[in-house]
C-alpha cells in the first residue's frame, strides 16, 4: 500500500511539474546539438577564404549562430552519441522524440522516445550506431510539451576521415558524392560508385568540341561555381582535366586518398601525315601530334546507345589514380577514368560504362592505355587504337600525378 501511494505522488509530482507554467510562455528551441567522441570537421563550400567558411561544431541546431543549423560528418559504423538540447517552454518537462533516418532512401535508421525529460538537458542515444556504408542521415528531434516543434539536421557517413584537398570537405559537394556511393562499404565499391556517378550524373558534365578545360584556374578547380550549374539544372562541359579533377575531389571527400595523372604515350604526327582526315568533324581543331582512342562514348552522351561511340584525337589524357601508385608504364597502378565509356572491358567482354578498377572489373594502367584484344588477333583494347603504343608507354605528361586546389570563389568559364 505505501508503495502505490508512493508511485501515485511521484506521478502527481511530474504532472504539476508539467502544467504549472513558466514565466516565459513562448516556446522554441535554445540549441539542441549532437555530441560523440569524434567528428570531422566540415567546410560549407560557399565562400573565401576557406577559414570564413568553417562549419560550426558540434552538429544540430544552436539559435546563437548566424546559420543555426550545422552538419556533420563521421566515419561509417560510429556510435556513442548524446544529444545535449535545451527548450524554452511554459511547462518544466515534456517528451523528446528523435527520429534518425536514410535522406536517400527515406528509411528509418533508429528512433527513440523520451518522457518525462526537463527542458534542459542531455539524453543517450543508446542504440543508435551509423551504418557500415556511406549514406547521408537526416536527425528530427521533436520537443512535446504545452505545444510541440521540432528541429532537423544532416549528417554525412564516410569511409574515412576526408584526404586533401578535401580536408576539411565541403557540405556542397558531400551532397553529391555521398549519394553517388551510397551503400558502398569499402574502396573497390564506392571508387567504382563515384566514377559511375559522375559519369552519369544528370545534369552534369559534356565533353566540348574545343577539347578544353572550362573549370581550372590554373591549378584550381573552381568547385562552387560547377556545383552552382548543376543546382540551378544546368549542363556544363568538362574535359578529362575538369571530370578527373572533380572525380578525385568527390573520392577525397567521402576518406579515399586519390590523385589525378596525366598520361600519353607514342603520337602520331599532325594531319594530313597521321593517316586519317582528323580531327573528326565533331572536335574543333587544329591538332598537333596525338593519338586516335577507340570509339568511345564522351561523358554526357548515353552509353547504351551505339551511335554515341565515337573516336577523338587527343595528344594526351588525364585519369584518377590512388595517390602513391606506381608509376607508368607499370601496369599495378588501377585507372578510373569517368570521361568516357568504353564497349568493351579488358577482356573483351560488353560493358559500356567508364573504367573503373574494380576485382569485377580490372583496369590496370598499362592494358587500360592499350592491350591486345584476345578475342580478335590484331585488334586492340582500352583507350587507344592508333598508333601500336611502344614497351614504355604509357608515359607521365607534363604535371604527372597530382592534386588540384579548389576554391569557391566565382568563376566564368
Amino acid at each position: 500500500m505505501r508503495l502505490l501511494h508512493l508511485k501515485l505522488m511521484k506521478f502527481w509530482i511530474v504532472a504539476l511539474l508539467f502544467f504549472i507554467p513558466s514565466h516565459s510562455f513562448a516556446q522554441r528551441w535554445r540549441y539542441c546539438l549532437l555530441v560523440a567522441p569524434e567528428s570531422y570537421p566540415l567546410r560549407w563550400g560557399e565562400r573565401e577564404p576557406p577559414n570564413a567558411d568553417m562549419v560550426a561544431m558540434p552538429p544540430g541546431l544552436d539559435t546563437s549562430r548566424t546559420i543555426p543549423t550545422s552538419p556533420r560528418c563521421y566515419k561509417v559504423g560510429k556510435s556513442g552519441f548524446w544529444l545535449s538540447y535545451s527548450v524554452e517552454d511554459a511547462g518544466l518537462v515534456g517528451g523528446l522524440f528523435v527520429v534518425v533516418w536514410d535522406e536517400i532512401t527515406g528509411e528509418t535508421v533508429w528512433q527513440r522516445y523520451y518522457y518525462p525529460v526537463w527542458r534542459e538537458g542531455v539524453v543517450s542515444l543508446d542504440g543508435l550506431v551509423l551504418p557500415s556504408y556511406i549514406t547521408v542521415l537526416g536527425f528530427q528531434v521533436v520537443w512535446l510539451g504545452y505545444g510541440s516543434m521540432f528541429t532537423r539536421f544532416t549528417v554525412f557517413v564516410v569511409l574515412d576521415a576526408p584526404k586533401p584537398p578535401m580536408s576539411p570537405a565541403w557540405v556542397s559537394l558531400l551532397r553529391y558524392s555521398c549519394r553517388w556511393a551510397r551503400g558502398t562499404s569499402n574502396l573497390d565499391d564506392a571508387a567504382q560508385a563515384i566514377t559511375f556517378g559522375v559519369f552519369f550524373q544528370r545534369p552534369g558534365f559534356a565533353y566540348p568540341r574545343d577539347t578544353a578545360s572550362h573549370w581550372l584556374n590554373g591549378t584550381t578547380f573552381m568547385l562552387k561555381a560547377l556545383l552552382d550549374e548543376w543546382n540551378a539544372g544546368r549542363w556544363t562541359d568538362g574535359n578529362c582535366a575538369d571530370v578527373s579533377c572533380l572525380t578525385m575531389l568527390a573520392l577525397c571527400s567521402v576518406g579515399l586518398d586519390f590523385s589525378v595523372r596525366q598520361l600519353t604515350g607514342t603520337l602520331l604526327p599532325p594531319p594530313p601525315y597521321c593517316g586519317r582526315n582528323c580531327p573528326p568533324p565533331w572536335e574543333d581543331g587544329p591538332i598537333g601530334f596525338h593519338f586516335h582512342t577507340h570509339d568511345i562514348c564522351s561523358i554526357g552522351s548515353d552509353p547504351t546507345v551505339d551511335w554515341t561511340y565515337k573516336w577523338w584525337a587527343w595528344g594526351w589524357h588525364q585519369v584518377c589514380v590512388l595517390t602513391g601508385a606506381p608509376d607508368p608504364p607499370s601496369n599495378d597502378a588501377g585507372i578510373w577514368d569517368p570521361t568516357a565509356a568504353q564497349k568493351e572491358d579488358l577482356n573483351g567482354n560488353g560493358y559500356r560504362n567508364p573504367p573503373a578498377h574494380h576485382p569485377n572489373h580490372l583496369w590496370w594502367q598499362k592494358d587500360y592505355w592499350q592491350k591486345s584484344h584476345t578475342q580478335v588477333p590484331g585488334a586492340w583494347l582500352g583507350l587507344v587504337n592508333e598508333p601500336i603504343q611502344g614497351a614504355n608507354d604509357p608515359q607521365l605528361y607534363d604535371s604527372g600525378t597530382w592534386k588540384c586546389g579548389v576554391s569557391a570563389g566565382s568563376w566564368q568559364p
